[in-house]
């Protein structure tokens, strides 16, 4: 047996996918679920109050967890955000030697450490579990685009915006940024582009739009690598964004088949990109 791995789920299909990955590798799997999800048979579910951490480790240990795993999208309320930066600072008031990174998606990585120093669990990326997930470098679905340098320019901005802590993913038209990721999530900022091009404000020169998505670089890959999937897809052809550019090695295609397919359908490039490589 591989272990006992606990997979703290937030929402979207990354998790069915991670839950079916750790069992044909042989982990006992139990999850621990921070946004509503449908039980899933045959697997231990349960209710994770992140305003609760020692509830967490509690649950944790009772399971004999010797593996932890995270996917899906986590949205962080205030008050759950600013309890994890307390307990991953040992409870410090605030001002008294608080860890200063330990903001934002950074909380989740603090987290991972103290629950990894609490009950010993190794801590595992859901790309460790299925690395057929991780994105190529070059074409992967869609028409052919050929502006290597235009969409290696949407990835630079989105690494840009990751590593302020405020998202993966920019879309750019040329060499100006429309919009950035916030706490909305990727969904929300292809939704308020759609908004900006409905209204004449972009979308109509010569540039097409790009979606890009790179991983925060001071982030721990164990934390939400940036994804896309059918739906995103869909949401950009809807939206008016021409082409989808992932960092290579570092972000999932989920449901690549279908993905595949909308993007024929739809007219859609998508492509990964090297960011460090060019």
């Amino acid at each position: 047996m591989a272990g006992r791995l606990s997979i703290f789920a937030g929402s979207g299909e990354l998790v069915p996918h991670a839950i079916e990955a750790a069992q044909r590798a042989g982990y006992k799997v139990q999850v621990l679920t921070l946004e509503p999800r449908a039980a899933i048979a045959g697997v231990k579910m349960i209710a994770a109050d992140l305003e609760n951490p020692l509830g967490i480790i509690w649950s944790l240990k009772i399971f004999r967890t010797s593996h932890i795993a995270l996917a899906g999208g986590i949205h962080l309320p205030d008050k759950a955000r600013e309890g994890l930066i307390r307990f991953a600072n040992g409870n410090a008031p605030a001002g008294e030697g608080m860890v200063e990174t330990a903001v934002g998606d950074a909380a989740l990585a603090a987290l991972a450490k103290v629950l990894k120093k609490m009950t010993g669990a190794d801590l595992v990326g859901v790309h460790e579990l299925s690395p057929e997930l991780l994105a190529p470098d070059g074409a992967i679905a869609g028409p052919a685009f050929a502006d290597r340098a235009a969409a290696l320019f949407a990835l630079k901005m989105a690494r840009a915006i990751g590593a302020l802590d405020i998202g993966q993913a920019a879309i750019v038209s040329g060499r100006r940024v429309i919009a950035v990721e916030d706490i909305g999530g990727t969904d929300a900022l292809i939704e308020r582009v759609g908004a900006l091009r409905s209204r004449g404000l972009t979308g109509n020169g010569a540039a097409p739009l790009i979606l890009a998505k790179a991983r925060q670089p001071q982030q721990s890959a164990f934390i939400d690598l940036p994804a896309i999937g059918p739906q995103t897809i869909i949401g950009c052809a809807a939206a008016g964004i021409a082409v989808i550019a992932v960092e290579a090695g570092q972000s999932l295609v989920l449901q690549r088949d279908a993905l595949s397919v909308a993007a024929e359908q739809h007219g859609v490039a998508v492509l990964g990109l090297g960011i460090d490589n060019d």
